[in-house]
C-alpha cells in the first residue's frame, strides 16, 4: 500500500449520477440564491435520494425533535447548505463500498460516527456563528469518507493486522495512517472531494486538516472546529470521558463557551445511547 495506490483507488471510481451532477451544479452556480421548490423537485425525482434524506433526517440517534415528512418540509427546516450533507452523504454511499474492519469499527458504527460529527457540530456550532455552521455541518457529515478509501486499500495488503492493531493502541491515528501510507484518510477525502468536483473550500479544509499548506486558502478556524468534533467522536469513541475531555480542552484554546459546547456533546450523546437502547429492547 501506498500514497500512489490510495491515488489510484480514488481514479477508478465511477462519475457521479446525473441527478447527484445537477443537484451539486445548482449548489455550485447559485449557492445561498438556491430556488427551494427547484431543489425539491430535483431531489425527489430521485426516490432513493429522496428516501435517504428523510431516514437521515429521522433517525433518532441524531436527537432532532421534529418529524420530518417531505423533502420541502426538510429545506425549510434545516436550509439548502444543511440539506447539501445529506445529499453529498448520499453519494458517497452509492460510490464507496464500506468495509471498515480495518479501523476495528463495523460499517454500521462508522455510519453512525459520521452523523454523530454532524449533528453535534449542527447542535454546537449553531449557537455560536450560523453561518459558518452551515458550510460546516455538511462537511463534518462526509469528512471521515477517506477513511473508506483508506480501509479498502489496507484491507487489500498484507499489513491490515498490523494497521488494526496499531490503530487500536494508537493516541494519535493520524501517525498511524501516515506511517503506512506518507498521507492520512482526510487528505485522501480531499483528493476524494476533488476528484468528483466538490466545493474548492471542503477539497482544502480536506488536505488542511492534517497538513500545513501555505498555497491553499484555508480558514484556521474551519480547521480548529473540525477538529474539535474529530476529537470528540472517532473509530475509537463516541463522546466518551477522555474523548470530551480532549474535546473540551480543544474547545477552551478556541476560548469558546465550554458548557454550549458540553450541553450539545451530551445531548448527542444520551440521544444516541437513548436510541441504541430502543432498538437492543426490540430485538
Amino acid at each position: 500500500m501506498s500514497f500512489k495506490s490510495l491515488v489510484n483507488r480514488i481514479d477508478t471510481l465511477p462519475p457521479l449520477s446525473d441527478s447527484a451532477q445537477r443537484i451539486l451544479t445548482m449548489y455550485a452556480q447559485e449557492d445561498e440564491d438556491i430556488d427551494v421548490r427547484k431543489l425539491s423537485r430535483l431531489i425527489e425525482s430521485d426516490t432513493l435520494l429522496t428516501a435517504n434524506i428523510l431516514a437521515m433526517i429521522n433517525d433518532p440517534k441524531l436527537g432532532f425533535n421534529n418529524k420530518i415528512t417531505s423533502v420541502g418540509q426538510a429545506i425549510t427546516l434545516f436550509g439548502t447548505r444543511i440539506i447539501k450533507g445529506f445529499i453529498l452523504s448520499f453519494v458517497m454511499k452509492q460510490h464507496i463500498k464500506l468495509d471498515m474492519g480495518t479501523y476495528g469499527i463495523s460499517n454500521a458504527k462508522f455510519n453512525d460516527m459520521c452523523h454523530l460529527q454532524s449533528a453535534l457540530l449542527f447542535q454546537w456550532y449553531m449557537t455560536v456563528d450560523i453561518k459558518r455552521a452551515q458550510i460546516l455541518v455538511p462537511l463534518a457529515l462526509i469528512m471521515e469518507t477517506g477513511k473508506a478509501i483508506f480501509a479498502q486499500e489496507m484491507g487489500a495488503s498484507d499489513y491490515a493486522h498490523l494497521f488494526t492493531e496499531e490503530i487500536y493502541h494508537a493516541q494519535n491515528m493520524e501517525e498511524v495512517e501516515y506511517k503506512y501510507s506518507d498521507t492520512s484518510s482526510y487528505y485522501i477525502g480531499g483528493l476524494l472531494f476533488e476528484h468528483w468536483n466538490f466545493s474548492q473550500r471542503y477539497t482544502d479544509i480536506m488536505k488542511s486538516l492534517d497538513f500545513d499548506d501555505g498555497d491553499l486558502d484555508v480558514d484556521q478556524l474551519d480547521l480548529d472546529i473540525l477538529d474539535v468534533i474529530r476529537t470528540a467522536i472517532n473509530v475509537k469513541g463516541f463522546l466518551n470521558k477522555e474523548n470530551l475531555d480532549k474535546a473540551m480542552a480543544l474547545v477552551k484554546e478556541l476560548e469558546l463557551d465550554e458548557a454550549a459546547f458540553m450541553k450539545a456533546a451530551l445531548r448527542i450523546k444520551n440521544a444516541y445511547e437513548d436510541s441504541l437502547r430502543a432498538k437492543s429492547a426490540k430485538a
